[in-house]
């Protein structure tokens, strides 16, 4: 979370996917290809290093088509800036949400125990509206082809064959 990429990062995420069916992924790999049941994205931030992921729930045949259409959104994200409103949506699902996992003294405790844990610092939740309107458009670009550039990418499958004797994808 100390990252400078970090907000940057966490706005591309929403806009790719983790809404699910309301993210680039879902939308394309799910609505108009017809490839998957399910289709989003993650980022996964721990203190020195982490993840972004994309999962998938594909019929066997359509394994390849499916990484393809993921691993072409991710080359779109980094090439193509987003509108200005769609980051503004992500932006306010990001802010909008955060009172929300609040309700509930879980969530409370959840949100002290990372920003202690992140070293964050007790001021974090008052600062949390501006690092995420503090991302620009480019920034969203820069770091999708940082980190999702495809050739960088490590794709896995699991699951049955697709009956030709060949991996669907490494």
């Amino acid at each position: 979370r100390h990252d400078p990429d970090f907000y940057a990062a966490r706005v591309a995420n929403c806009i790719l996917g983790q809404f699910g069916m309301m993210g680039r992924l879902g939308e394309r790999v799910r609505e108009e290809q017809g490839l998957a049941y399910y289709c989003y994205s993650s980022l996964v931030a721990e203190q020195d290093a982490g993840a972004w992921l994309a999962s998938a729930g594909v019929n066997p045949e359509d394994v390849d088509d499916a990484v393809a259409s993921v691993l072409a959104e991710f080359d779109r994200l980094g090439e193509t800036a987003v509108g200005a409103e769609e980051l503004a949506d992500s932006q306010a699902y990001l802010t909008g949400v955060l009172p929300l996992t609040l309700e509930t003294n879980e969530g409370v405790a959840d949100a002290l125990l990372n920003m202690e844990w992140h070293g964050l610092g007790l001021d974090y939740l008052q600062r949390y509206h501006s690092l995420i309107y503090g991302v620009t458009a480019d920034d969203v670009r820069r770091v999708a082809r940082q980190y999702l550039a495809p050739e960088k990418c490590i794709v896995v499958v699991a699951g049955p064959d697709a009956g030709d004797g060949e991996p669907d994808a490494l």
